[in-house]
């Protein structure tokens, strides 16, 4: 359990890791899922040497009061959503607090949440990357091309299926705005979010390949 600066408890999930001041992935799922969806990734990550958490967003989940009261995301505005911040920051702490490398800690959203892990490492200049999986260029009034633009040259993982086409015309119009180190990766089918781990065989191995000389972690062995 999380407690967000603005007093909200938060369901949350550690995949710890062995080793000593491991590298550690904060894994914020997609508006109308939960933390589950992350479970596979995360458990392979946490295999190759990523210390992960996955939480519930507030409104979603087991995270679903909101103060006093049950509240779900189908009602939240724009300011609503940008509180998933604290929620973000939450488990940002809760990883650092298990013994995470503070210089070694990749923020990765899927769908909306690509863009307010986007957003949130624009206000913390210490995140050393993103990874963004069928992100939204403009959606719930958070928008990812000014974000992306002010996170400057910290790199950033880019992923979408080819037929998810809005979040594919999104990746191909934040890499050709992105100021720095950009790449993008483009898969067969339609899955969006989480859902393109579990139709791409070779998705999820290329987050880790891409990861290892940005923040440390060994290179997932061959299959």
């Amino acid at each position: 359990s999380l407690t967000t600066s603005d007093g909200i408890q938060l369901a949350a999930t550690f995949y710890p890791v062995g080793a000593a001041s491991p590298p550690g992935l904060v894994l914020a799922h997609m508006q109308g899922t939960d933390r589950r969806s992350w479970d596979v990734f995360a458990r392979r990550a946490q295999g190759v040497g990523y210390a992960c958490i996955a939480f519930d967003l507030r409104g979603h989940g087991e995270s679903g009061l909101i103060g006093p009261t049950a509240r779900s995301y189908r009602t939240f505005t724009a300011e609503d959503w940008r509180g998933v911040y604290a929620d973000i920051d939450a488990a940002r702490q809760a990883l650092l607090d298990r013994g995470v490398n503070a210089r070694n800690l990749v923020l990765m959203g899927a769908s909306l949440s690509a863009s307010l892990v986007l957003e949130y490492a624009v206000k913390h200049s210490d995140i050393p990357a993103v990874i963004m999986i069928s992100p939204l260029l403009d959606y719930k009034g958070i928008k990812a091309d000014d974000a992306l633009t002010a996170l400057g040259e910290r790199p950033e993982l880019l992923m979408s299926a080819e037929g998810d086409s809005y979040s594919a015309t999104t990746c191909t119009t934040l890499k050709r705005m992105a100021p720095g180190f950009c790449e993008q990766r483009t898969y067969q089918g339609a899955a969006h979010g989480t859902a393109l781990f579990d139709t791409s065989t070779n998705a999820m191995e290329q987050v880790f390949l891409w990861l290892a000389p940005i923040v440390g972690a060994q290179r997932p062995a061959t299959e």
